[in-house]
């Protein structure tokens, strides 16, 4: 027992350490050429960004190949053919833990371009997020608080016409924009607080995929990621430590209609309940696969 408990630590600290490093070299690699993202030219602006998209999925890669040193998964794929390089699209995964990005970038990375995200703009210091932002252009966005917006309604547009036009580069070429649209992981107490009508999920929260749309409304695909852990562990320590080394990642691809794309959805009650039914339908697919796979496994629950 305690030679598992040191052999389980062991693998745990130096999977850290590589990851650690692995993010090193990209915060120090990315930063350099973003700079010149700025200079008035939308020609250097592309090329800094596929550039460093580039060097950003050999990062990725790196994270496969620690993975595959250290925890030797058995990971599952099923409907890699729906991995697109050439389209404008939203990725959405359900959330289950730390881990789900590293289980899906396993394998959507050089199948897929690299997922770009709407980063909080409180969390602007971070090493990680401010190389992303000058890299890679993932915009800071502002969380504003309702009541703030009701009593200054100038707030919203104004954050809405900077992010327009920070994402304005991304017309010019293939984009993946990458949420977890449940808002949150998922657990047992925030499971039964969302009242969800799904047995293996939280209903989808159109907020964040609903205001990516109106503010890039030539995304046009929406690529559904599902992930099924075997393991009831969920900590980033549990997968550090390959607790969590055996899962399935299913891929599906859906057309985004033109009527729900270029919305404002804050103030449009029927176009949200419209835009609800339209991931309702996805998630309640979602839903079945998941239930075919803890069948597979041979396990209860997956949260």
């Amino acid at each position: 027992m305690a030679k598992n408990k040191m052999k389980r630590f062991f693998i745990g600290s130096i999977t850290l350490v590589l990851i650690f490093f692995n993010a090193i070299w990209i915060i120090l690699a990315t930063i350099p050429p973003g700079l010149l993202r700025f200079l008035p030219s939308k020609r250097i602006k592309i090329w800094v960004l596929k550039f460093n998209e580039m060097l950003a999925a050999h990062w990725l890669n790196g994270n496969k190949f620690i993975q595959d040193l250290m925890h030797k998964p058995k990971y599952e794929v099923e409907g890699m053919e729906h991995c697109k390089m050439d389209v404008w699209q939203f990725t959405i995964i359900n959330h289950l833990s730390w881990a789900d990005i590293f289980l899906f970038l396993y394998f959507t990375n050089f199948k897929a371009t690299v997922p770009r995200i709407f980063m909080k703009a409180e969390l602007w210091w971070l090493p990680i997020t401010w190389a992303a932002n000058i890299g890679l252009g993932m915009p800071f966005v502002k969380r504003r608080k309702k009541e703030d917006i009701i009593k200054n309604p100038q707030l919203a547009q104004h954050d809405k016409n900077a992010a327009i036009k920070a994402c304005e580069i991304y017309k010019l070429f293939p984009t993946n924009v990458c949420g977890f649209i449940e808002g949150t992981r998922i657990n047992k107490e925030k499971y039964d607080n969302s009242k969800s009508k799904f047995k293996n999920l939280m209903p989808p929260k159109i907020g964040g995929m609903g205001y990516t749309l109106e503010v890039m409304p030539y995304i046009d695909t929406l690529t559904d990621i599902t992930l099924i852990y075997k393991s009831s562990k969920r900590t980033f320590w549990d997968f550090l430590c390959g607790d969590m080394n055996e899962a399935t990642v299913l891929i599906n691809s859906y057309d985004i209609p033109n009527h729900l794309r270029g919305k404002d959805y804050s103030f449009d009650n029927e176009g949200r309940e419209e835009f609800r039914k339209f991931l309702e339908e996805i998630w309640q697919k979602k839903d079945e696969a998941i239930e075919r796979e803890k069948k597979k496994y041979g396990i209860e629950k997956v949260f």
